[in-house]
């Protein structure tokens, strides 16, 4: 979700992204003084904060449900970017089949049926006005390849913007690239929702995320800083699809019924 900063940022008084308020803290003789006993605590709670966001973290979510083989089977999308710096993958049994899961995938967009993520923090934080369905909207699953699946809406500081859709087979998979900023035709991220039949158990629903080295730099260190977040709240979103999904799926009679 790496569109999403800029917008944000634009959105933040400049107070809040670091200018000194009229009442800000100062540290100024005798003051800054006192503090220097303070600084080794603060680096180290600073570097166990960053070895906890950024190196277990990202190992722990960032292959969250999915099984070794999971992770290392080549998905549909894998060959847009045949050298990978970066690459989770993320997996969750839904109790529906994969045909009642897929239509959730057709409506994501945050102009559209949201992204079944945490609301609080895309309204509360980044203002996106997200409402997040729970149903399944016909006018919104006509999805076509080159389609923008919108992480900002239209009003948006930076506009309307997303990953694109590249790939997708009915009820399968579901490719995105996610390369803002990337020179035309150069793929440095994306976004791959695949769908396994599980038998009895419903569907395997894997999201792998793939990032490039041609990736720009300052995107690359979005990325590295706003990593652990988005690990969060794609995590949030395959339970919020599992939800919806499974829910649905429960709520139907079983087929001895409907005879």
């Amino acid at each position: 979700m790496t569109s999403l900063m800029p917008g944000f940022l634009a959105t933040v008084k400049p107070s809040q992204r670091g200018n000194r308020a009229s009442g800000g803290l100062r540290f100024a003789g005798s003051r800054s003084a006192g503090f220097r006993p303070w600084l080794p605590a603060v680096f180290g709670f600073a570097a166990a904060a960053g070895f906890i966001t950024h190196g277990l973290l990202p190992r722990t979510l960032g292959a969250w449900g999915a099984t070794e083989p999971e992770r290392s089977m080549p998905l549909p999308g894998d060959g847009l970017i045949p050298a990978p710096a970066e690459v989770q993958t993320m997996a969750v049994t839904i109790p529906a089949p994969p045909e009642e899961v897929w239509p959730w995938l057709l409506q994501m967009g945050v102009d559209r049926a949201g992204l079944y993520s945490y609301t609080w923090l895309e309204n509360g934080l980044l203002h996106l006005g997200v409402t997040n369905a729970d149903r399944i909207h016909p006018e919104w699953q006509d999805l076509q390849v080159g389609d923008i699946i919108a992480f900002t809406p239209e009003g948006y500081p930076g506009g309307r913007s997303g990953p694109r859709v590249v790939d997708m087979e009915s009820c399968r998979h579901l490719v995105l690239d996610l390369s803002p900023g990337a020179p035309p035709g150069t793929v440095t991220g994306t976004w791959q929702f695949v769908l396994h039949d599980a038998g009895d158990a419903g569907t395997r629903l894997l999201l792998r995320t793939r990032s490039g080295p041609g990736r720009p730099w300052g995107l690359r260190l979005m990325d590295f800083v706003l990593r652990p977040g988005y690990l969060v709240m794609d995590r949030a979103m395959l339970l919020g699809i599992k939800k919806r999904a499974g829910r649905d799926a429960q709520r139907k009679p079983p087929p001895s019924a409907q005879l």
